[in-house]
């Protein structure tokens, strides 16, 4: 019986990574928004705080970046391969942040209304499911 038990939760815990990986998301930026690509590392300093501002040739902008909700299956992938930590350890940063009176996390959002801002506000930036509606959006490659 035991046995048995273990291996059904480690077909359970094997399966959940997978049912992760299966979701792709894409970033997306405002139509007005230069930029077309960036790298992984660019990403994680906007979702972290610390890149706050575009340059729109010479002049600058403040990035808005929109998170998605902390029971998002989505977050859970972009946090582990852009941000690499967890949600819960995403969460464990921003509260010292926070708690430091350095800076506040991004707004979290349903994909809906992500795509809503990014398309309403110009220094926005979301992450959204590949499969989303992407009209009045700009898909930014992400290198």
């Amino acid at each position: 019986m035991l046995k048995k038990i273990t291996l059904a939760l480690l077909t359970l815990t094997l399966a959940v990574p997978q049912s992760l990986d299966a979701q792709r998301y894409v970033v997306v930026v405002n139509p007005r928004n230069p930029v077309v690509r960036l790298s992984h590392l660019q990403i994680s300093k906007i979702f972290l705080g610390k890149l706050q501002a575009w340059d729109f040739n010479g002049t600058l902008q403040p990035v808005s970046p929109v998170d998605l909700r902390t029971d998002s299956p989505l977050r859970a992938v972009f946090s582990q391969n852009v941000l690499r930590k967890s949600v819960s350890e995403t969460a464990a940063y921003w509260r010292q942040e926070l708690y430091a009176g350095r800076n506040v996390p991004p707004p979290e959002q349903s994909e809906t209304d992500a795509l809503e801002t990014v398309r309403t506000v110009i220094g926005a930036i979301a992450y959204v499911s590949d499969k989303a509606d992407l009209k009045g959006v700009k898909v930014v490659t992400v290198q």
